[in-house]
C-alpha cells in the first residue's frame, strides 16, 4: 500500500493501483466551473489554499494527494495587482485561450516565480498554469452577483517545477519528499 507523507504525518492512500490525477485543460475548467457554481464532485480532488500569498516552497503539497508527484493542483483566489510573496513574486509570461469545440471555454496563463524584488528578482524553476473561467460560457440564469464575483476571483493553479538544471530538484526528488512506498 502506498503511503503519503504530510510533514511528519503519514496518511494511507486508498486509491486504485495506477490512479493519477492528470486532467486535461478542459477537465480543469470543468472542476473550476463546478466549484464556481457550488456543485460537488464525487471526490474532492483539488484542495483550496492561498497559492499567491505563499512562497512555492511552503505550499501544502501534501493536501493534494492524488497527483503524479511532479505537479499539484489548487483552487485559490487571485488577488488584484502584483502577485508578491514575502521573498519573491509571480510574473506572467504567456496567456492563451482554451478551446472546447468552437468556443473559448476558459483561459490559461503561465507564470514563473522569481526570488527577490520585482524587476530585480532571480528566476526559479517554479511555474504555474493558472486556469480561469470564461464568463461568456455561463448562462444568464447562472450569473448572479455571487457567481460573477467567483468567476472574477477563483482560479485553479497547476504548480510544477520546470527543470533545466540537473543540480536542482528533479521530479523524483520532489516525489520522494512527498510520497514513499510502504511495503508493510
Amino acid at each position: 500500500m502506498a503511503s503519503f507523507r504530510c510533514g511528519a504525518k503519514r496518511v494511507a492512500l486508498n486509491l486504485p493501483p495506477g490512479y493519477k490525477f492528470k486532467p486535461t485543460d478542459n477537465e480543469v475548467l470543468l472542476y473550476l466551473r463546478k466549484n464556481i457554481l457550488d456543485q460537488q464532485f464525487p471526490a474532492n480532488a483539488i484542495p483550496t489554499t492561498d497559492v499567491y500569498g505563499s512562497n512555492p516552497d511552503e505550499l501544502p503539497f501534501c493536501e493534494f494527494r492524488d497527483g503524479n508527484g511532479s505537479c499539484w493542483f489548487f483552487f485559490t483566489t487571485k488577488p488584484n495587482g502584483d502577485l508578491v510573496t514575502e521573498d519573491g513574486y509571480w510574473s506572467a509570461i504567456m496567456d492563451e485561450g482554451i478551446i472546447d469545440g468552437t468556443k473559448v471555454a476558459g483561459f490559461k496563463q503561465h507564470l514563473v516565480f522569481y526570488r527577490g524584488k520585482i524587476s530585480s528578482g532571480t528566476q526559479t524553476h517554479w511555474n504555474i498554469h493558472e486556469y480561469r473561467a470564461n464568463p461568456s460560457t455561463f448562462t444568464t440564469a447562472e450569473l448572479n452577483d455571487g457567481i460573477k464575483k467567483k468567476i472574477s476571483n477563483l482560479v485553479v493553479c497547476k504548480i510544477f517545477l520546470m527543470n533545466d538544471d540537473p543540480t536542482t530538484h528533479s521530479d523524483g526528488e520532489i516525489e520522494s519528499l512527498i510520497f514513499e512506498e510502504d511495503d508493510g
